[in-house]
């Protein structure tokens, strides 16, 4: 569904390493080389996962997740700060990696150059030396971990936790092209922000073929938007809508609990956010059926329904109209019929330009 309502890390450090720490010593053990600085880096855990930012606005989640070489939210920049501290920062930004000192939580806020920001890196052994324990510069005993509930945080160092072992890749694989950013605020609903992190991936993964789908580079896919958990919403899954700049989704609380197995709902909405900077206009039930079109025959094929009564049209949006779409494109050899549909003013005269007949007439000899 959509809406048009609008309303106005880890910072690295180097120590040597011998038989204790020497901090700020700016040399590292042989075993691995220092961070090359201004450079894009992937930081993996030993723990598994690999280290990423939710979001490039100032408070993002700093969490880990299965490492995704074409994410380019596991890419960090890492910067040589002086007197052996470094900087991990959100590329693009200037926010880095940041330890609360009052929770020991750990977030990206906007680099300021205090302490808490900035970290040491003390080459172990663990890895064949390529592991790195990033130790709070704010306070040394702390050090950066991957948390049991995939957060990023801090812990009592400890050179033989795997949680604190963290590896440093040089980025060297662009991120997919086309994949978003999403926000995530789960604040309402805390206890379904696995599910919603998880569904996170699996929706900005498929985004890119949203756009090959609809627009073809027609026009730009909008690069950022939020999820929301909206307590207020009762009536339908989600919509899409946009607040003061930014494209939004927002998600019923109810519906997810019962629902935990729907993603499609998801990606429904994330079509109508793909194509919202869309500069040609068509109907609202025609946007709707283009929408279920992606999820019911092509992120998720074949669940679309079959069966329709007496009391439905072409013209009814959301499965209806999917299916009506889905049908013309394949008895008509059309495979480019959905971009064209989003990509052209509407007109009913599409149907007859393209097969020779009606909507009316390509409805009525579909099957039921």
């Amino acid at each position: 569904m959509i809406t048009r309502r609008t309303a106005a890390a880890v910072a690295l450090t180097a120590a040597t390493v011998v038989s204790g720490l020497t901090f700020g010593a700016g040399t590292a053990n042989a075993a691995e080389p220092l961070p090359s600085s201004g450079t894009d880096y992937r930081i993996s855990s030993h723990a598994g996962g690999a280290l990423q930012w939710d979001s490039r606005n100032a408070g993002s989640n700093v969490v880990v997740r299965d490492w995704n070489e074409s994410s380019a939210q596991q890419v960090w920049s890492v910067k040589d700060e002086g007197n052996g501290a470094w900087s991990v920062k959100v590329p693009g930004t200037n926010n880095a990696v940041d330890r609360d000192r009052g929770r020991n939580t750990v977030g990206a806020w906007n680099y300021v150059g205090a302490d808490n920001q900035k970290w040491w890196l003390e080459n172990t052994s663990m890895g064949n030396g390529r592991a790195w324990l990033l130790h709070s510069v704010s306070d040394n005993n702390l050090c950066l971990a991957r948390g049991a509930d995939l957060n990023a945080k801090v812990a009592a160092c400890n050179a033989g936790d795997p949680a604190q072992s963290w590896n440093l890749d040089r980025a060297t694989t662009p991120p997919t092209t086309g994949r978003p950013t999403i926000d995530l605020d789960y604040s309402q609903a805390p206890d379904l922000g696995p599910w919603l992190e998880q569904q996170k991936q699996t929706v900005a993964g498929y985004y890119p073929t949203i756009s090959d789908l609809l627009t073809k580079g027609a026009f730009g896919a909008p690069a950022h938007f939020k999820i929301i958990f909206d307590p207020t919403l009762k009536d339908y899954p989600a919509y899409a809508t946009v607040r003061n700049g930014v494209k939004e989704v927002h998600v019923n609380i109810d519906y997810t609990r019962g629902n935990r197995n729907d993603t499609g709902f998801l990606v429904h909405e994330a079509v109508h956010v793909a194509v919202w900077d869309n500069p040609t206009t068509r109907p609202s039930w025609l946007s709707e059926g283009l929408a279920d079109w992606v999820r019911n025959y092509n992120f998720q094929p074949g669940t679309g329904a079959q069966h329709f009564g007496s009391d439905v049209n072409y013209n009814s949006g959301y499965q209806a109209t999917a299916r009506f779409i889905d049908h013309v494109s394949k008895t008509y050899n059309k495979p480019d019929l959905a971009h064209l549909l989003n990509t052209t003013n509407y007109s009913e005269q599409i149907w007859v330009q393209l097969t020779g007949k009606s909507a009316q007439q390509l409805w009525n000899e579909m099957p039921k």
